[in-house]
């Protein structure tokens, strides 16, 4: 069977043990689990003595599909675990954590060894990019946890909502995912810049179009985008355009940007599991309806919309 390895780290500035006491209990899991968020009501079940070996923990959730967890070693410096999945299909895989001991707190290592169907042997690559992707959206979550006591990252399944009409200037631009967040800053930056030297009213709302994600090369075109009607001239990298009326899955993350992609990987599954047909381009739309220079970073709020065929 084709196999996958996956792995991923951050340093977080906690000592070892208080890291590694986090990582073995699975309890505390739910608080910073990149698949949980999805799905924060999906049934969870626990064995007596968290944290040592033999220890267990199950889910079942619409979508998060099922599977549990067991604790198979636990040392100093690694804890190693076995992984089954039941749905949406069965298999097993091996998880672990490295844990080093580095200037600023601790090196946290998450690693996956794993085989997929053979059927499924054309997925390899796409399926070691999803899991490393989710692996860095659980490693910062389980960072702000272990150093700050909570997560600031809640999302929610609006529903179906039209999409009104409304014309735009804005920034193109292809960059890494990882450096979305400091890129459009300074796109954005740039845009109120300009309405503020042209007496144009600031009082909009911003949004983005993501026109596409790529997983496996890790980058993203989009438009970094204010909404207006003047008349005025633009710089010449710049575009006009206009956002075309349409129903859209709308979901809601509330907390900091750079858990945004929490939101989307749950709007995107939901929208899969209801079988709903979405564009490919754009795959989506973010709108930003507070200001994040007047706005404490745990009540941003982000509006995510998956436009439908």
């Amino acid at each position: 069977m084709p196999a996958y390895h996956v792995e991923r780290s951050i340093t977080i500035d906690k000592p070892l043990k208080t890291v590694r006491n986090a990582l073995q209990d699975f309890k505390q899991w739910p608080k910073w689990s990149p698949w949980l968020i999805m799905e924060p009501d999906a049934a969870l079940t626990y064995s007596d003595r968290q944290g040592q070996v033999g220890a267990t923990y199950g889910w079942s959730g619409v979508l998060v599909g099922a599977g549990s967890m067991e604790l198979m070693e636990v040392h100093d410096n690694a804890l190693k675990m076995q992984l089954n999945f039941v749905k949406p299909f069965k298999s097993t895989a091996d998880v672990g954590f490295k844990l080093e001991v580095v200037e600023e707190g601790t090196k946290v290592t998450w690693w996956m060894d794993g085989h997929l169907p053979f059927f499924m042997f054309w997925m390899t690559k796409k399926m070691q990019s999803y899991i490393g992707m989710d692996y860095e959206r659980g490693l910062q979550m389980l960072k702000e946890y272990i150093e700050m006591g909570s997560v600031a990252s809640f999302v929610h399944i609006e529903g179906v909502f039209p999409m009104k009409e409304q014309t735009y200037i804005g920034i193109p631009r292809t960059c890494a995912i990882k450096e979305l967040g400091t890129v459009m800053k300074k796109d954005f930056e740039d845009l109120y810049y300009f309405m503020e030297s042209n007496h144009l009213s600031t009082d909009r709302i911003p949004f983005a179009i993501y026109n596409t994600f790529d997983m496996l090369r890790g980058e993203t075109n989009y438009v970094a985008c204010i909404p207006i009607n003047e008349n005025v001239k633009i710089e010449s990298h710049w575009i006009r355009g206009s956002v075309e009326a349409r129903k859209a899955l709308k979901t809601r993350h509330k907390g900091r940007y750079l858990h945004l992609g929490n939101g989307w990987i749950t709007a995107i599954n939901f929208a899969r599991m209801k079988k709903m047909k979405t564009l490919n381009s754009p795959v989506g739309y973010e709108f930003y309806p507070n200001n994040p220079y007047e706005t404490a970073e745990k009540e941003l709020i982000t509006e995510i919309f998956l436009p439908l065929k």
